[in-house]
């Protein structure tokens, strides 16, 4: 199951809410690698500033996960989810991340982030892609 809520102001995108359920399967589970598949049903919603573009509709929901142990303290992670609208395949929602994580202490990292969307309907007037990078610091607990 899952859940996504986002606004993007430069994108001219008001909110985008998602909810999807599915099945996934684990295909590799070690400590130093990990890689998971999931398919299933979402059903996706956006709103855009200054359009009447809005979009409802039901797609299938395809992604996966891999995480990999580079060194002891520095970890790779890729994921990637896939919308492709039932209505009209060409019309599709996919995001990709890519991130480098370093352990600073037993339960706090410090990452570089690569977030890379592609809306194939996007607002009226704005590109199909957003890429955000991100620097931060978080706590695994």
């Amino acid at each position: 199951m899952e859940g996504r809520y986002e606004t993007d102001k430069i994108a001219q995108l008001d909110r985008r809410i998602v909810g999807a359920v599915g099945l996934g399967y684990q295909w590799i589970e070690s400590d130093d690698m990990n890689f998971s598949t999931e398919a299933g049903v979402a059903y996706l919603t956006e709103s855009f500033r200054n359009s009447s573009d809005d979009n409802d509709e039901t797609s299938a929901h395809l992604g996966y996960h891999f995480d990999k142990r580079l060194t002891d303290r520095i970890k790779f992670i890729n994921d990637l989810t896939y919308y492709p609208s039932f209505g009209q395949f060409s019309d599709y929602y996919l995001t990709t991340t890519a991130e480098i994580r370093a352990s600073v202490t037993e339960n706090m990292f410090t990452n570089f982030k690569t977030i890379f969307d592609y809306d194939a309907s996007p607002a009226q007037g704005q590109g199909n892609t957003d890429v955000k990078y991100i620097l931060g610091v978080g706590w695994d607990f």
